[in-house]
């Protein structure tokens, strides 16, 4: 019979604690209803969430003019909007956590995705608190891929990753 003393046992249970207190309390994961938003795009226009979306799938990319991740997937990103455009695919690049010029910065770079200078909070609401975030919401407004931790450093081999995820979320999604 194994016996465990009591300082053991109080020791786990307290590790336990820790580690469910500083777990990301609230962030959406896949099968989750995407939560609303509502921002101003680069135009000035306001963007409605998911509504604006219609029925069409759409990549949640969350990013900052820092990040080197965030610069390494974008082209991956500019290709998949160009290759799900037939199928309405919007990508919704939601800048967070940025002190720069995010409208500009874009501009400068050359994509042509739906530009939202102002997402700190929706960040807050999807538990995003690490760039990039990327998640693919289906046509019925459900989270049906989040990026997961990753150890990689930034550049291809990761953004190529992404990449395949993204795809394989969205062509699940498009019954493909």
């Amino acid at each position: 019979m194994v016996r465990l003393s009591l300082s053991v046992v109080a020791k786990v249970c307290l590790l336990a604690m820790l580690l469910v207190a500083n777990a990301p309390a609230g962030a959406v994961q896949s099968g989750d209803p995407a939560p609303e938003w509502e921002l101003t795009n680069a135009e000035g226009e306001e963007i409605v969430f998911p509504a604006h979306a219609g029925s069409a799938p759409a990549v949640l990319f969350f990013w900052a003019t820092w990040c080197p991740y965030c610069h390494a997937v974008m082209p991956y990103l500019d290709t998949i909007r160009t290759d799900y455009a037939a199928a309405d695919v919007n990508v919704y690049a939601i800048n967070f956590k940025d002190d720069g010029d995010p409208v500009a910065h874009m501009e400068e770079l050359g994509y042509d995705f739906v530009v939202l200078p102002l997402g700190d909070l929706v960040a807050d609401d999807y538990g995003v608190w690490g760039a990039p975030g990327l998640l693919v919401v289906d046509g019925k407004g459900t989270v049906i891929y989040r990026r997961g931790d990753t150890q990689a450093p930034p550049g291809t081999a990761i953004a190529e990753q992404w990449d395949r995820e993204i795809r394989s979320a969205l062509d699940k999604s498009l019954g493909r």
